[in-house]
């Protein structure tokens, strides 16, 4: 049996992907990952004592629905530190990665057939999320010529009509990386709807562009930040991500963190304080490997004849255009992993904008496997005898 909630949950793509690539490992083929967007690197050391720490000294027992006092206060002192902007405590909601806090704020803030508007492509959890509880994801379609990025006119056009509940922006964004300018963010916090700011990606910048946080535009009331440690400090399976919300929000979230999850593991709440306060410099190390990948990867890309629209300016992605290679970015992904051993992610997973015309190539494994992985696909384009993939390189 399964509920009309669950059947309206659309699978996860890269997962069935990974899935695939991962049978075919165990049949013994060696295969490439350039399909999930998970960091290579270990959690840093500082964090790793950490929580053995913790371990050996018992804290292993529930913690404030909230988090904990600690790590909340860490949370708000980085805001103050890295962007000059002073968060209390108290708007600090610790949460089960960014995905528990995205549960815990569309239950939050939308109620059944509220809108809530995000880029098409985009990540491909925050309508599902929506669904779930019941609200009306509007897919807003953004464009190459617009780096990808959401704009004043296009949310506008979404909002005609029916009024929107929320925008969500990513920035850093998956797929594509794109930065949202700030002037959006100006825009947006003059609008009459809630601004969700989901930073998850931040630091992870390649560009000479200066980094902000939504929190600089507009504060209390106005906006929602979301955000964590999986990506930028390797701890995606510690599971540590936060929102700040406004001061009347707090205790609905405690409500409903209660509920719903009770708490974060204590252990990794643990660790993820010594993350904040001491983690910076393997931070720093990871995200200069990053960009020599990125600059490795979209020349790569480009001299086998993948289209790169957009330079991606952020995260850990290169949103490539393979539409003149073949229709269809499904079959492109599942052939690709079958005959060349390279895993990627098909654009369609993102949404429904010009999709089937783009393939998501992730560089969070190392520079040799992505040098291989280039190699595979190059002899792969070069040798199909069939069209519409000869004569490609």
């Amino acid at each position: 049996m399964e509920s009309a909630r669950a059947r309206c949950t659309k699978p996860f793509i890269v997962m069935d992907v990974l899935e695939r690539a991962e049978a075919l490992e165990r049949a013994g083929r060696s295969i490439i990952h350039l399909e999930v967007g998970e960091p290579d690197f270990d959690m840093p050391e500082v964090v790793r004592e950490a929580a053995e720490k913790a371990l050996r000294d018992g804290r292993t027992h529930y913690t404030h629905s909230l988090g904990i006092w600690e790590l909340r206060e860490a949370i708000a002192a980085r805001y103050h530190e890295r962007y000059g902007v002073n968060v209390s405590p108290e708007r600090v909601v610790v949460t089960a990665g960014t995905s528990g806090a995205f549960l815990l704020l569309f239950g939050a803030l939308l109620d059944p057939g509220q809108r809530i508007a995000m880029a098409d492509p985009g990540y491909p959890c925050y309508a599902n999320f929506a669904r779930f509880v019941d609200a009306e994801p509007v897919r807003v379609p953004v464009e190459a010529e617009d780096s990808f990025a959401l704009t004043p006119d296009r949310i506008a056009a979404a909002a005609v009509g029916r009024p929107l509940q929320a925008v969500l922006v990513s920035s850093p964004a998956n797929p594509t990386g794109t930065i949202t300018p700030r002037e959006t963010y100006r825009w947006l916090v003059d609008q009459p709807m809630t601004l969700i700011s989901d930073e998850i990606y931040h630091e992870l910048r390649y560009d000479d562009g200066e980094e902000f946080t939504a929190l600089e535009v507009a504060d209390e009331g106005k906006t929602i930040v979301v955000d964590g440690l999986s990506k930028r400090w390797a701890m995606t399976g510690m599971r540590v991500g936060w929102a700040v919300v406004p001061q009347d929000m707090v205790r609905c979230f405690n409500k409903l963190s209660q509920n719903l999850f009770i708490s974060v593991c204590t252990v990794a709440q643990h660790a993820a304080i010594a993350a904040l306060k001491h983690a910076q410099p393997a931070v720093d190390e990871m995200v200069a490997t990053y960009r020599e990948r990125h600059d490795y990867l979209v020349a790569a890309l480009r001299e086998l004849g993948f289209g790169i629209d957009v330079v991606p300016q952020g995260a850990f992605y290169v949103f490539a255009r393979m539409g003149h290679m073949h229709p269809d970015s499904y079959e492109f992904c599942f052939r690709m992993l079958e005959e060349a051993g390279v895993a990627a992610t098909p654009g369609i997973d993102f949404g429904e904008h010009r999709t089937t015309e783009y393939v998501r190539f992730a560089y969070t494994r190392s520079l040799d496997d992505i040098k291989e992985g280039v190699r595979r696909l190059r002899a792969w384009l070069r040798d199909r005898p069939d069209a519409p993939f000869a004569n490609i390189c």
